[in-house]
Formats: structure tokens, C-alpha cells, sequence
């Protein structure tokens, strides 16, 4: 016993085993929880970084909050900025429809710009300007928005239409229901392919507030024509009664000038029979081939005087040398030289505008040849106006191919050949290729008025081919299908009537 607590020192006793068991016990579970512990911790974020991420989030909540915000601020500025557009869009056509008609002379143009700008002034599917034709009883719109195939609308003052009544009352009539209008006439409708939901028509006076026409617009875009769309067709049609006015004064001034023109230019034709009508061709080639080089109107103008008067200077030239039945002499080919020089001094005399003022020297300039060698100024080149290089292949054209003293017309394929040699000398290969380009029906309805007789119905047969074309059938090209037999059918119609004693100019 004694050897035992020798070797373990102090003997043991009950409590300190129960304590040592405690302390045992008590080890375990600290153990036991701290192992916890640190399982735990090994998978939980530090405090440090779950707040950066709670203030990431809330940062993100906070921008995505403002940009939402911002998106309905700007959806509510775009809105308010759209309903402002809307607002003020008819005032802003308005301007536009009255800037374009003040810059417009003539009326067809004018209409034209009316037209499109008031429909989309009013948002509505068609806009149809009537203008009252007092001495006729009618009112003919010259163009119809929505009508394929349809550019002259005429309807009688004393009808039942829409446009009548209004013309006829003087007052607006808004129609919100075409159809379940006893004023609305649906056989319109059925005979154009158009259907009318709503109309808005208003008249338009003039100065001494007589009715001078009516503005009728169709099929509003959402919903019907408003009391406010009503007082804006109302300006309209109060600014565009004045435009219309004068465009119409415009007209007829304009009318009688080119009848004045067209009469001066006849007295010189009609001092010979056989050249009878040799101006108006001149002129209706010239006006072709301007519209085939997309000239201006204005340009276009110019073109139609300078070569009605083209041969003015004629009346300078005795008859005798006029109407000689054969070739001239030197000393009579250069008296008929003078009437380019007579052409110029007599149009200088004319009160030309200034849109006109290059008629006198684009007329006395058909003579002139690009090598030089034209007269009477010996013009080269572009030192030639453009215009009167036109007139020049359409009044050598038509020389070739209408009656004179000494021959008839020319052989085709002969005139052609001639046109071809002066290319580059003679004349301007642009202005030559134009006129080869011109559908052979309109060349041949000039060339046949030279007979002051019906044009042959035939004539329709050569729509589809150029006049270059032709000159390549009568030259022995192939026909194709739809041109058998339109090489013969030209002869026939080119060489009728000519007397016993033909002779072509060889």
C-alpha cells in the first residue's frame, strides 16, 4: 500500500475522482462547441463584408429607382412634347402650304402643293381643291389624291354632291358618317373603288366674298374631322382664295401671251403655204425633247417662245427668195441669212421679263453649228445656249421631213443619216440622242399636223417604240413580235397624199 502511494504520490480519493471526472466531462464539451464553432465560421462571411454587399444593394435599388424614375420623366416629356408637335402641326403645314403656293405662278402647280400639304396638315387620307369654272357652271379639281388613273374631277355646280352644296351655300359642311348622310352620294364611291368615311368641306371666297371654290378633305386618320380642324381648313382657305386668284390671273395673261406669240409667229408661216405650221412643229419637238433632258419650267417657258419666234426675223426676207421653186443663189441664201440677225433685233423690242429675257438670243441662235461654221455669230460650242441647240435639231428635222418648193419629204433613213453626220459639227449629240429616245408616236403626231388633217388613229401603234427604233425597222432590223409590220405601216402613213411628181431631196 505504501509502495502504491509511493509511486502515485498523493492516494486518490472519491470526490477528487468525481472532480476529475467533471473536469473531464467539462473538457469534452468545450471540445465539442468549439469544434462547432469553428465549422460554423468557416462558412460565414466576415461582419465587414456582408455590410458591403447589404450597401451594394441598396445603392443598386437606389440608382435603378432613379433611372426608372428618370424614364418616366422623359416618356412624360416626350408625351407632353408630342401632344405640343400635334398642337401646332397644322399651323406648321399651314406655313408650308402658304410659303409653296407664294412661290408657285402656275395653277396646276399650285393645286398640287395645296393638295398634299393640307392632307397631311389634317392627317386625312385625301384633299381635293375644286376651283369654280363660273362660265361653265362646273368645279374641276385638277388633282384627286386616292384616285388611280384620275387627274380631272369635274362636277356640276347645281349637282347634289358634297362639293356642289357647299359651293352653292357658301358654308362648312362637316360630315362625321358619310354613308348615314342623306347629303353624300355613295355612287361616287362605287365608280371610283373609294370608300368615304368622313368628309370636311369648306368654300373658299374671294375679296368681294363670292364663292370661288371648295376644299374637301377625306377620311380623317383616327376618328372624325374636328371643330379645329375646321377653323385651320378655314385659314387655309382663306389665304389659298387670293393665291388661287391670282394664280388663275397668272394663267390667262400667260394664255395670251402664247396665243400673241403663236399668232406673230403664224403671219411669218403663212407668207408661204408650204411652210405653214413650220414653227408650232419647231416648237412641240423642242418642248419633247426638253421634257425627255428634264429642263425646268421656267427654262421650259424660254424653250417654247424662243422657238415659236425662231424664224421671226423672216419678214425681212423678200418673197420672191422665199418662195423660189428651187435652190438659191449665194446672193439669196445670204439674204435669208439675215433673218437670225432681224430675228434678234425685232424680239429685242418685245418688254421680255426677266425669267424671259434670253428669248431674242436663244431664237436668233438656231443656226449656229458647234464647229463654228453657223451663222450669224459664229458661235463654237457651250458658247451656244443650250436651248438653242434644241431648237436647231428640231427645226432641221423638221425641214428634212415636211413639203417644200423644190421636194417633198425626205426619206427616212436618209434624214437620219443626215442627223447622224452633223453629230459633234453640227449638232449636240446629247440634244440628238433625246430626240432619238422620243416615243415614235409623238414624233410622228407633230410630223403628220403639217397635213391640217385628222391624225391617223393608227399612230397609237407606235407607243412603244422610240424613234430610233423605227429608223432601225426601216433600215431592215428584225421585228420583234409586237413591231411586225409597223416598218410598212410608217411608209404608208409617211408618204400619203404626196403628188404625181414626188421627188426626194437626195
Amino acid at each position: 500500500m505504501a509502495k502504491s502511494e509511493a509511486k502515485g504520490g498523493k492516494k486518490s480519493t472519491p470526490v477528487d475522482l468525481v472532480n476529475r471526472s467533471g473536469k473531464a466531462e467539462d473538457c469534452s464539451e468545450h471540445s465539442a462547441e468549439s469544434n462547432a464553432h469553428e465549422h460554423n465560421c468557416s462558412h460565414a462571411e466576415p461582419p465587414a463584408t456582408m455590410k458591403a454587399r447589404e450597401d451594394s444593394l441598396r445603392k443598386l435599388e437606389s440608382d435603378l429607382s432613379k433611372r426608372e424614375i428618370g424614364l418616366i420623366e422623359r416618356e412624360i416629356k416626350v408625351l407632353s412634347l408630342q401632344q405640343e408637335i400635334d398642337r401646332l402641326r397644322p399651323l406648321s403645314g399651314l406655313y408650308r402650304v402658304i410659303k409653296a403656293m407664294a412661290t408657285e405662278r402656275k395653277l396646276e402647280s399650285m393645286l398640287e402643293v395645296i393638295t398634299r400639304e393640307t392632307a397631311s396638315m389634317l392627317r386625312c387620307d385625301r384633299c381635293s381643291v375644286f376651283v369654280l369654272d363660273a362660265h361653265h357652271g362646273e368645279l374641276w379639281t385638277q388633282v384627286a389624291q386616292g384616285l388611280d388613273g384620275h387627274r380631272t374631277i369635274r362636277v356640276p355646280l347645281s349637282g347634289t354632291s358634297v362639293v356642289s352644296l357647299c359651293a352653292r351655300t357658301g358654308r362648312t359642311i362637316n360630315i362625321p358618317d358619310a354613308y348615314s348622310d342623306p347629303r353624300f352620294d355613295p355612287e361616287v364611291d362605287k365608280s371610283t373603288g373609294y370608300r368615304t368615311n368622313n368628309i370636311l368641306c369648306v368654300p373658299m371666297h374671294n375679296r368681294n366674298g363670292a364663292v370661288i371654290g371648295v376644299f374637301e378633305v377625306m377620311n380623317k386618320d383616327s376618328g372624325t374631322f374636328s371643330h379645329e380642324d375646321e377653323e385651320w381648313l378655314q385659314a387655309l382657305a382663306a389665304v389659298a382664295a387670293g393665291l388661287i386668284e391670282q394664280a388663275q390671273a397668272y394663267s390667262e395673261i400667260e394664255h395670251f401671251v402664247d396665243k400673241t406669240v403663236e399668232t406673230l409667229a403664224q403671219t411669218i408661216d403663212k407668207r408661204d403655204p408650204l411652210t405653214a405650221g413650220h414653227s408650232i412643229r419647231v416648237t412641240r419637238y423642242s418642248i419633247s425633247i426638253g421634257d425627255a433632258m428634264a429642263i425646268s419650267d421656267d427654262e421650259k417657258d424660254v424653250l417654247r417662245y424662243a422657238a415659236m419666234m425662231h424664224d421671226y426675223g423672216k419678214i425681212g426676207v423678200p418673197e420672191a427668195i422665199l418662195w423660189k421653186n428651187g435652190r438659191l443663189t449665194p446672193e439669196e441664201y445670204a439674204c435669208v441669212q439675215t433673218h437670225a440677225r432681224l430675228t434678234y433685233e425685232l424680239l429685242s423690242n418685245l418688254p421680255f421679263t426677266n425669267r424671259l429675257a434670253q428669248v431674242p438670243f436663244i431664237a436668233s441662235c438656231h443656226h449656229e453649228k458647234l464647229d463654228g461654221t453657223g451663222y450669224y455669230r459664229n458661235l463654237k460650242g457651250h458658247e451656244i445656249p443650250f436651248l438653242a441647240r434644241v431648237i436647231t435639231v428640231s427645226d432641221v428635222f423638221d425641214a428634212l421631213t415636211s413639203v417644200r418648193h423644190y421636194r417633198n419629204r425626205m426619206n427616212i433613213v436618209k434624214v437620219f443619216e443626215i442627223m447622224e453626220s452633223g453629230r459633234d459639227n453640227h449638232f449636240d449629240p446629247e440634244v440628238v440622242d433625246s430626240f432619238y429616245g422620243l416615243p415614235c408616236d409623238r414624233v410622228m403626231r407633230v410630223m403628220e399636223s403639217e397635213r391640217g388633217s385628222q391624225i391617223p388613229e393608227e399612230v397609237d401603234l407606235f407607243k412603244n417604240i422610240s424613234w430610233l427604233r423605227l429608223v432601225e425597222l426601216c433600215q431592215g432590223s428584225k421585228p420583234k413580235r409586237q413591231e411586225e409590220g409597223l416598218k410598212e405601216l410608217f411608209f404608208r402613213i409617211y408618204n400619203a397624199n404626196l403628188p404625181p411628181d414626188y421627188q426626194e431631196l437626195d
